[in-house]
């Protein structure tokens, strides 16, 4: 896979434009009162003495009324620099999200946001979600044809002709001139049904679809099911059952996360996900050893079992 492909954007720290410290603003403003208000004592001696900060500019007493206005004043001076930066992230790529993100993909890389499921009399139109559309986003550059095929270019075509069946794609290289697309589909377990592969296999069949130097083939993903089991050390006295639900649903969400090609379930991570409400400890007796997807398979959890085991 490319760089592009594997890179989590929004996994990146965004940069920050303006650097925001409260403290240090409040000082600032109270040390250029003082020194404000020591100009106009010098011209007029009678007025009080601006005594409430020592010489660092720090606050000897909370409740003076200057004091208080600066407090003010700084909360005030934070909020807009904070709409500077929201504002800015809202310009990344890699922090965008919502309809700030589909001006950016389309404007900047050609993408527009998938419809996964149309609208119907009852239900609303499902939307692919910000991750997925900001992986594709970032993928469109390798797709421009003055720069040739990419296999992340393949990978965005493949998305964005068939992004509603297609979880993920991979592509592989091989000796002479061979590209593999695995696909995983989006409904099930991932295994790609042969009208899907059909379909894509057609879409490359072309020559203005690929490179005119690669023979493309499209295959399934391989499924790797797993079950998962776990026990859950709880105290008595906790609602074994409600402990239970969270610690499936989180496990189920890891599932989903991990269900990519060459994704890793680690058994480690199953039971550091359901460690959850009053859990004391996690014994994880399946699966034995990581799942491992490998370059063409994705781990897929066929069924979880939450048990409990109560610590006295």
């Amino acid at each position: 896979m490319t760089t592009a492909s594997s890179l989590d954007l929004s996994r990146l720290g965004a940069p920050t434009l303006v650097k925001i410290d409260y403290d240090a603003a409040l000082t600032a403003r109270l040390l250029k009162f003082k020194e404000l208000w020591d100009a106009a004592r010098a011209k007029d001696p009678s007025l009080p003495a601006f005594d409430v900060i020592d010489a660092s500019g720090n606050p000897v007493t909370q409740f003076d009324p200057n004091v208080v206005l600066e407090q003010e004043f700084t909360y005030g001076e934070l909020a807009v620099e904070q709409t500077i930066n929201d504002h800015a992230n809202a310009l990344r790529l890699a922090t965008a999200v919502d309809a700030d993100l589909d001006h950016l993909a389309l404007t900047y890389k050609a993408t527009t946001r998938l419809v996964l499921a149309p609208a119907t009399d009852t239900t609303a139109e499902v939307l692919e979600s910000n991750e997925e559309l900001r992986e594709r986003a970032q993928l469109s550059d390798e797709a421009r044809p003055l720069f040739g095929l990419t296999p992340g270019g393949y990978s965005w075509r493949v998305r964005k002709l068939f992004g509603d069946r297609v979880k993920d794609v991979r592509v592989l290289r091989r000796p002479g001139g061979h590209i593999d697309l695995i696909i995983l589909a989006r409904a099930g377990d991932g295994a790609a049904p042969e009208t899907l592969i059909g379909d894509i296999q057609a879409a490359f069949d072309g020559e203005a679809a690929s490179q005119s130097t690669d023979i493309v083939t499209v295959r399934p993903a391989r499924i790797v099911p797993t079950t998962v089991q776990a026990v859950l050390a709880i105290p008595d006295g906790p609602d074994s059952a409600v402990v239970v639900a969270a610690a499936t649903t989180a496990i189920a969400a890891l599932g989903a996360q991990r269900h990519r090609i060459g994704g890793v379930l680690h058994r480690q991570a199953v039971g550091a996900v359901a460690m959850v409400g009053a859990t004391q400890h996690v014994m994880v007796p399946a699966p034995l050893d990581d799942v491992v997807g490998g370059d063409d398979g994705a781990p897929w959890i066929s069924s979880i079992e939450v048990g409990v085991e109560i610590v006295r």
